[in-house]
């Protein structure tokens, strides 16, 4: 936030065949929990239980993805999760190049006074 140097947690979830944001998480937090939940929003918002392809997700090793809940979530929704190794964000480029978009769009042109100013630009 202005003069603050704040921050807030950006999560979002890109389907890398149409290249598009199927949904995120963004707030002060970013917890295992924060993101199970937006994980399936996005597979209710793709309806993905009513397919039969086989669905990958890709992330880093935040502690939110090698959780023991994240393993159990992806297991139980039989979802392959690949892990990039450590420093490779080029193994996540979609995603990746999403964010240095939106950092140099969004965040270095706005200077936000509350984070729900920051949440609405977002």
């Amino acid at each position: 936030m202005a003069g603050e140097r704040r921050h807030f947690y950006l999560a979002s979830i890109i389907d890398v065949f149409d290249r598009s944001i199927v949904t995120y998480h963004r707030g002060k937090a970013c917890s295992t929990n924060d993101i199970l939940r937006t994980v399936q929003k996005a597979l209710l918002k793709r309806k993905a239980c009513e397919q039969d392809n086989h669905l990958v997700i890709r992330t880093d090793n935040g502690p939110q993805f090698i959780s023991k809940a994240f393993y159990a979530f992806c297991e139980q929704a039989s979802i392959e999760h690949e892990r990039i190794p450590p420093h490779t964000p080029n193994k996540n480029a979609f995603i990746e190049s999403f964010h240095s978009i939106l950092e140099r769009e969004c965040y270095q042109r706005n200077c936000f006074e509350t984070y729900e100013e920051a949440f609405k630009e977002v």
